[in-house]
């Protein structure tokens, strides 16, 4: 099955000049293999993303920021925006500098994504995102999923261009992590 098929074909094929060419309408778009997707937040999701960036902070080592929504381009010129990032300071400020479109996967430690039940981006988080960080050379893929019990599957570096298999916690499951740095989280606690 060719990744097209995936999704609308008035969507695309489509460069990273024809997602800067859309108006600003207020609606954001990820670039996924030449198709436009759009991204539909919600205000449970944005609360969620802000609550994660605020939890990680503390724990984040030095060198490294967190941010998000962010650009990140990958291999293929597909434009993803993880919810949030955990992203090389170095790299942030040299592309800061150099007004670049987009930061690497290689500049980013985690990528971290929230997904909402019934979201048609559900085969991009679970699929092609979890191929591409990979590929990117992002270490560290998080998901958010925010069931009726809220789960957390965390993915990690494992074999060349390709994660180990991913650890999922739900609702109240403590995730004890020692990588990318060290942090215990529920998925209850951070959904709030």
């Amino acid at each position: 099955m060719s990744v097209a098929s995936d999704y609308s074909s008035d969507r695309g094929p489509n460069s990273i000049e024809d997602l800067d060419a859309l108006p600003d309408e207020g609606k954001g778009y990820e670039l996924v293999h030449g198709w436009l997707i759009p991204m539909s937040p919600s205000m449970r999701h944005d609360h969620v993303a802000e609550r994660l960036k605020d939890l990680l902070q503390p724990h984040v080592p030095e060198g490294y920021l967190v941010r998000g929504p962010w650009d990140v381009q990958m291999p293929d010129g597909s434009i993803y925006k993880p919810d949030v990032a955990v992203l090389d300071a170095a790299a942030y400020h040299a592309g800061l500098a150099e007004d670049r479109r987009a930061l690497l996967g290689s500049d980013v430690l985690l990528a971290a994504e929230v997904q909402r039940p019934g979201s048609g981006s559900w085969k991009v988080v679970h699929g092609s995102k979890v191929r591409d960080y990979a590929v990117a050379g992002i270490p560290h893929y998080w998901i958010i999923d925010l069931d009726e019990a809220p789960a957390l599957t965390v993915y990690q570096s494992g074999r060349s261009l390709e994660y180990s298999a991913p650890r999922r916690f739900v609702g109240d499951e403590i995730a004890e992590l020692s990588e990318p740095f060290p942090i215990a989280l529920s998925p209850a606690h951070i959904v709030g």
